[in-house]
C-alpha cells in the first residue's frame, strides 16, 4: 500500500487562496500532507500512462485521521479489518530523502475536573475544580522523563469556568504523552493519575466542605509505538531508490506518522519525504517552493516496483 493522508490541521472556513512571493507558494496545508497527495497520483498515473505493471499488487490510498485528534483513525480502521497488505509506504515528511522506520507512541487524554460550583462570594468555600486543576498542572509539570528513549509530556489544552465570579462546575485539560517505548508511556500515564489525584484530595482537604471535586478520564488518542530495524529490506528499497535519482537520504525517527499502526503490528513499513522545499507546517503561512519536485515521485516509483517487484526486471524485495 502506498498512502498519503488527507486531513489538515487547520477548521473548517480557512482561507485556502495560494498566494506566491517570487519561487513560493503560501498556502495552509499545500505540504502536510497535499503534496504527499498530489505524489501519490503522480506515481498512480506514471503506472497508467507508462504501462508499467508490478508482479505483486500496489493499492493506492488517500487517507484521513493522521493530524490532531484523528488518532491515525484511517490507518487503524484498514489494519484492523481483513486485508492482505505485506508492506505499507506513507508520503509524509518534510525532508525529500526522509525514511521515517520506527513509530513514536503517543498517549492522549481528556481530564475533566467537575464540582458542585456556585457563586464566588456567597458559596466561597467550595472545592474549586479550576483549582484543582491547577495543582494538578503543576504537578505533571515536574514530571522526570529519561532522555533515552525521548518520552515527553505536554498540556496542550486548557478549558473551563462560567465567569469571574463563579466557582466553576467544571473544567479540563488536553495532555499529550510521547515515547519510543511503551513501557515509559505506561508509566506516565499511571504518573499522571496518581498526581491527578493527588491534586483532587489536596483541594478538597483545603476547605471544609461535604461537597468534593472529582475527576473524569477519557482517552482521546493512542498510537502504538513501534522499532524495527534500519537494516530491514524496505528501509534498504527506499535508501537505494532515493540515491539513484539524486535525492540524499536520511534515516529519521523519533516521530509518530500513519506507519505507527503496521510497524506496530510487525509488518513492514516506513514513511518517506516528500519532493521540494517547505516550512510553515501547520500555520496558515506553510510555504512550498516546487524545487526539483520531480525527483520524490520518480523515487517512490521505484520503490514500489522494488517492493512489489516486476517481471522480468526485479523479485519482490517484500515476501509474501
Amino acid at each position: 500500500m502506498l498512502a498519503a493522508h488527507t486531513d489538515t490541521v487547520f477548521p473548517e472556513g480557512t482561507d485556502l487562496t495560494v498566494k506566491r512571493d517570487g519561487e513560493k507558494y503560501i498556502c495552509p496545508g499545500i505540504n502536510d500532507d497535499t503534496r504527499s497527495v498530489i505524489e501519490l497520483f503522480t506515481v498512480a498515473r506514471a503506472f497508467i500512462e507508462t504501462g508499467l505493471r508490478p508482479q505483486g499488487d500496489l493499492i493506492f490510498c488517500a487517507n484521513v485521521g493522521e493530524e490532531g485528534l484523528g488518532d491515525l483513525k484511517g490507518v487503524k480502521y484498514i489494519f484492523s479489518h481483513p486485508h492482505n497488505l505485506d508492506a505499507f509506504v506513507s508520503i509524509d515528511n518534510p525532508v525529500p530523502g526522509g525514511i521515517v522506520f520506527t513509530g513514536t507512541g503517543s498517549v492522549r487524554f481528556k481530564i475533566s475536573f467537575k464540582g458542585r460550583g456556585g457563586h464566588s462570594f456567597a458559596d466561597f468555600g467550595l472545592p474549586n475544580p479550576i483549582h484543582a486543576m491547577g495543582r494538578a498542572i503543576s504537578k505533571l509539570a515536574d514530571i522526570q522523563v529519561p532522555k533515552m528513549p525521548k518520552t515527553t509530556f505536554n498540556v496542550g489544552i486548557v478549558s473551563g469556568g462560567t465567569s469571574v465570579n463563579t466557582i466553576a462546575e467544571s473544567a479540563s485539560i488536553l495532555v499529550d504523552f510521547r515515547s519510543d517505548s511503551p513501557e515509559e508511556l505506561a508509566q506516565l500515564v499511571a504518573q499522571m493519575k496518581t498526581f491527578v489525584e493527588q491534586a483532587i484530595q489536596e483541594e478538597n482537604a483545603r476547605w471544609e466542605s461535604s461537597d468534593l471535586v472529582y475527576a473524569e478520564y477519557e482517552k482521546i488518542g493512542d498510537r502504538p509505538a513501534g522499532v524495527q530495524s534500519p537494516d530491514s529490506p524496505i528501509v534498504k528499497a527506499a535508501w537505494e531508490a532515493a540515491l539513484l535519482v539524486g535525492i540524499e537520504p536520511e534515516l529519521r525517527d523519533e516521530t509518530s506518522t500513519d506507519a505507527n499502526i503496521p510497524i506496530s503490528l510487525g509488518i513492514p513499513a516506513i514513511t518517506i519525504g516528500r519532493g521540494g522545499k517547505e516550512g510553515g507546517v501547520h500555520t496558515v503561512s506553510e510555504w512550498f517552493i516546487p524545487y526539483e519536485c520531480y525527483k520524490a515521485p520518480q523515487r517512490t516509483l521505484l520503490l514500489m516496483l522494488g517492493l512489489a517487484g516486476m517481471e522480468n526486471v526485479i523479485s519482490p524485495i517484500i515476501q509474501k
